[in-house]
């Protein structure tokens, strides 16, 4: 009898034991799903930019299977819109260097062709995007009147409002990338975070940009001077460069691709960032329209002459590689890009060998023609905006990239400057497999002019 009571109370020991552990489990569960579920709805909104469309022909009869680039709301939609783009609104620094949380979507954007001590050549691309979070509707004083009146008795886990008044419900999401080409290889990686709570945003004085441990971060209120610091992941190992890389690579080791596989898995990246020339107010002052009709705009200025300098180490190992070269970075706010008849974008960047700048872009829109614009700055700042009667930018030919083709071959002319360039990526595979994929890479320019760049290739 004492055994079987012994055995009881032994039994309902373990019972009570496993019941408190599984209801520890549920409530870390609900917590987790409680603090993330705003994240998690915005990442969906954020993939949800792209869906699959018919496919659209270049002018050389070839076939290119593009994405569409909208939200799955109207752009004159007053409920889901943010913040127009003004045409008399005036840009100043160092203020409009922080963030414009009233735009829906903005970024902050780097890209750098670099050298080693060697001859190696590089490209680094470093971006912090901030989207406006439609499913935080409430604003803090609307909470507070909520919270006021309601009985929280009355509610269940199901009803309860979500993190009611606090900087959790916020309007913002932060996603940042960091990439870094050499030949062969690519390091490419990817974050989230939430605003308002610390571990992503932008800071004024002095200016910073983080997410998590990825920093910009200047002395003084102003972008630059400024020391750039992240890490980032090998998800590619192909001296060939021609093989595209899957989503799932992400998250998947780069063991056993090739020599120092081991020792460069991860790349921690630090540069000092100097600028040598003005910045460029990109369009009519700053506002820069992306279609014929106006309704695709935004606010738009660029620092095209920025020096640098930094380290790249491999973590595991320690190797260290001084690189340095010339990098352009653009700051953009608008809440009128991503609206059903935006397909994506090409965007260039281009340092010639002479010391001048040239920014084109063309916006690739549904039942519309592409719209092309640009920039070409001088050496010394000045500069031209140029609209779509003074550039011409064809693509000469796709080229097959995984499961994709890519225009990776172009023509740009600009007969008010006497430039006639053909532009080719410098290695065919320089996709990012992003949560919202695109092609991002280095380009080498000839023609009337020599020199290197960047190409950004969206929506395909």
């Amino acid at each position: 009898m004492v055994k079987l009571i012994k055995f009881f109370t032994s039994l309902f020991t373990s019972l009570s034991s496993l019941l408190t552990v599984m209801l520890l489990v549920v409530i870390v569960f609900a917590v987790i799903v409680f603090a993330s579920s705003g994240i998690d709805k915005t990442s969906s909104n954020i993939k949800a930019l792209f869906s699959d469309v018919k496919s659209t022909a270049l002018d050389t009869g070839d076939e290119t299977s593009q994405q569409q680039f909208g939200r799955g709301f109207s752009a004159s939609d007053p409920q889901n819109l943010g913040q127009i783009a003004d045409p008399n609104y005036v840009i100043t620094f160092p203020k409009d260097h922080y963030s414009h949380d009233s735009f829906d979507i903005e970024w902050w954007y780097l890209t750098a062709n670099l050298q080693d001590d060697e001859g190696n050549d590089y490209g680094l691309q470093w971006t912090l995007f901030r989207f406006r979070n439609q499913n935080a509707k409430l604003n803090k004083s609307q909470q507070t009147k909520l919270k006021d009146n309601i009985d929280d008795s009355s509610l269940t886990l199901e009803n309860r409002p979500k993190a009611l008044g606090s900087d959790w419900s916020n309007e913002h999401i932060y996603m940042a990338h960091a990439s870094v080409h050499s030949a062969s290889k690519h390091w490419f990686s990817e974050k989230f975070a939430r605003g308002n709570v610390g571990n992503a945003g932008v800071e004024q004085t002095p200016f910073k940009l983080f997410i998590d441990d990825w920093q910009w971060q200047s002395p003084t209120a102003g972008l630059l001077p400024s020391n750039l610091t992240f890490t980032t992941k090998l998800i590619s190992n192909n001296a060939s460069g021609n093989s595209a890389i899957s989503n799932s690579a992400i998250s998947n080791s780069a063991k056993g691709k090739g020599e120092n596989s081991n020792t460069d898995s991860y790349l921690n990246v630090q540069l000092n960032l100097s600028n040598t020339g003005p910045f460029v107010l990109q369009g009519q002052g700053g506002y820069s329209i992306k279609s014929a009709n106006g309704k695709h705009a935004s606010h738009y200025y660029s620092a095209p002459f920025i020096a640098v300098e930094g380290t790249f180490t491999a973590r595991d190992s320690g190797k260290q590689i001084a690189v340095n070269g010339n990098a352009w970075f653009d700051q953009e706010w608008t809440s009128q890009l991503f609206d059903q008849a935006t397909l994506g974008w090409d965007w260039l960047s281009l340092h010639l060998d002479n010391g001048d700048k040239i920014m084109a872009f063309q916006m690739r829109l549904q039942d519309q023609a592409d719209y092309i614009t640009g920039t070409y700055i001088n050496a010394d700042g000045s500069t031209t905006a140029l609209m779509p009667s003074d550039i011409k930018l064809n693509a000469n030919k796709l080229t097959s990239v995984g499961n994709k083709k890519l225009p990776l071959y172009w023509q740009l002319k600009i007969k008010s400057k006497d430039i006639d360039i053909s532009i080719k990526a410098t290695k065919n595979d320089q996709w990012n497999p992003a949560s919202i994929a695109y092609y991002e890479g280095t380009v080498a320019v000839s023609g009337t002019h020599s020199g290197k760049g960047f190409l950004e290739l969206t929506g395909y």
